[in-house]
């Protein structure tokens, strides 16, 4: 099985803290069926193959052929259509809200160093490692889950907190202590002492940033969950008025 499809969730978030893999332990849903999202339509895909399509004008097809809906069902599936693909391809805007918030960071020392560059690498590294997870879950432009996504990810978030907190910090000191050496050197010399002292104010001050950043990005998380949820509970609904739908069922609660 493809792992982890909802990681992008919360892959910067982690960078910064484990605030929002706590949130999405909150989470009260699941991935039964494997859905695939391209913003207009919505295809399921259920254990055995076969295939449930909601076009962009909310006809709805099982295995290529059309069922006929009445006003009230067809309603209600153009509701779902539009909530699937508003809601829970938000995972990938978290995680670009935190390389924002990870690049905000970077800028904000670099310019204490007089060096808009200083901290390039690291904004490269991240970049790079946030488009390997984003990889794992679009495919040919679509946003796709694969089944059992949720548990999968609360079994594995911890190898990509360590990945990701690896990377960050393994660039971001090695670069600050050298940007930190080069001001002081153009300053008048390097003083070791001096050095050494203001890595452990940087230090601190990383620290104090994360901690005040874990609680937007543990909000965000929490606020998606809460959409999944709601959209989880309009899908039983939507069964209850639309009984071919059963067998393509997307979230479990």
């Amino acid at each position: 099985m493809n792992k982890v499809k909802i990681r992008l969730s919360v892959v910067l978030g982690l960078v910064m803290s484990s605030g929002s893999a706590y949130a999405l332990e909150r989470c009260k849903v699941d991935i039964k069926n494997e859905v695939h999202l391209d913003g207009k339509q919505v295809e399921v895909v259920a254990s055995d193959t076969s295939k449930l399509r909601i076009d962009e004008e909310s006809n709805l097809y099982i295995n290529g052929e059309r069922v006929n809906l009445n006003e009230l069902q067809q309603d209600a599936l153009n509701s779902y259509r539009e909530n699937m693909n508003t809601y829970v391809p938000q995972a990938r805007e978290l995680a670009q809200n935190g390389l924002s918030m990870s690049n905000d960071l970077l800028d904000d020392v670099a310019k204490s160093f007089d060096n808009s560059q200083a901290f390039q690498n690291v904004k490269d590294a991240l970049a790079e490692f946030f488009a390997d997870v984003e990889s794992r879950y679009y495919q040919n432009g679509e946003f796709v889950l694969k089944s059992e996504a949720f548990s999968s990810f609360l079994d594995h978030w911890q190898e990509d907190f360590d990945k990701a907190r690896e990377v960050f910090n393994s660039e971001f000191f090695s670069s600050a202590f050298t940007a930190m050496s080069d001001k002081m050197k153009a300053d008048g010399g390097l003083n070791l002492s001096e050095l050494s002292q203001e890595m452990d104010k940087l230090k601190s001050r990383l620290a104090e940033t994360m901690a005040n950043q874990k609680d937007t990005l543990k909000k965000q998380a929490s606020d998606y969950c809460e959409s999944l949820n709601d959209v989880a509970e309009q899908e039983q609904d939507l069964q209850q008025k639309i009984p071919e739908l059963k067998d393509y069922q997307v979230f479990t609660i």
